[in-house]
């Protein structure tokens, strides 16, 4: 599933703490492709929800 993805982070359990810590640092210095996009709210994803089912019910 996280093929292809720009930002992806995979923990080991067995790591050390500072191996976790290590990839954190890693991770942020190269900066998450998800930090430069924008999430709209629960609102916003409500809002479009029933526009969209709206949109849907008019076209049925």
């Amino acid at each position: 599933m996280w093929q292809g993805m720009k930002s992806v982070m995979v923990f080991d359990p067995k790591d050390s703490q500072e191996d976790t810590e290590h990839k954190w640092m890693e991770w942020n210095r190269h900066k998450s492709a998800v930090s430069d996009k924008y999430v709209p709210t629960a609102e916003e994803t409500k809002k479009r929800l029933i526009e969209q089912e709206r949109h849907n019910k008019r076209y049925a």
